[in-house]
């Protein structure tokens, strides 16, 4: 006789088919949603952070430094031109190098770095945009073989009391020769045309640069973002 034959027993369900349960679920979004405001807490306090220490206390510590160099954290604008704070740190770095040198204590120009002299390097650096927005507005340019001629200029006259020229930079201001045409010659020459294109289109006046750039940084959209108070 032939043994009745037996439903075989279904083997159990994986983890993976087993439907997630009500409980489950709410686990899982609570986690998430701690997870998100923390994550936006984190975010808000670097923020906070970044904009103390740049804004506030116009700091140049290390990591303010590399986000700055990665991040653009504008310092001030003259309309749609930003002046960056990576621009500022430089500059100002520049200035306290100098009133440290040998050739500022020659000048008599070795005095303290204060709220002033920081303050002035951020003017500098509006002017400096206030002048390249108008230069951009006249078709004004400066070439690089001009900015070459100029320097070669400078270095010929300067010869006879700084045979070096590129050991007197890098001490002195801890320029290289391509720093000091790009953050002297070409501001100033370009300054220079502007000036005379102005002078031109008021029959002679030399006056008339001095007026235009009081009356352009005295517009609305020039903003300080830096405060020295």
């Amino acid at each position: 006789m032939t043994p009745p034959q037996t439903a075989p027993t279904p083997a159990p369900a994986s983890d993976t088919n087993v439907a997630p349960t009500p409980a489950s679920r709410r686990k899982t979004i609570i986690i998430s949603i701690i997870a998100g405001v923390t994550a936006l807490i984190v975010l808000l306090a670097v923020g906070i952070g970044i904009t103390y220490a740049v804004f506030v206390s116009r700091s140049e510590s290390g990591w303010v430094r590399t986000v700055a160099s990665a991040l653009p954290i504008p310092a001030a604008k003259v309309g749609s031109r930003d002046i960056l704070y990576r621009d500022f740190l430089k500059t100002r770095d520049t200035v306290k190098v100098f009133i440290a040198s040998e050739a500022a204590k020659d000048q008599g120009l070795d005095v303290p770095f204060d709220v002033a002299l920081e303050t002035n390097v951020l003017e500098k650096l509006i002017r400096q945009a206030a002048v390249e927005e108008q230069a951009a507005e006249k078709g004004i340019e400066v070439t690089d073989s001009e900015l070459r001629a100029f320097f070669s200029d400078v270095v010929a006259a300067a010869s006879s009391t700084t045979p070096d020229v590129g050991v007197y930079l890098l001490e002195n201001f801890g320029w290289n020769e391509e720093d000091f045409r790009q953050n002297v010659l070409k501001p100033a020459l370009l300054e220079q045309r502007v000036g005379t294109a102005l002078a031109e289109q008021t029959q002679g006046d030399t006056t008339a640069f001095a007026a235009w750039l009081e009356e352009r940084l005295s517009r609305s959209d020039v903003v300080r973002y830096l405060r020295f108070e």
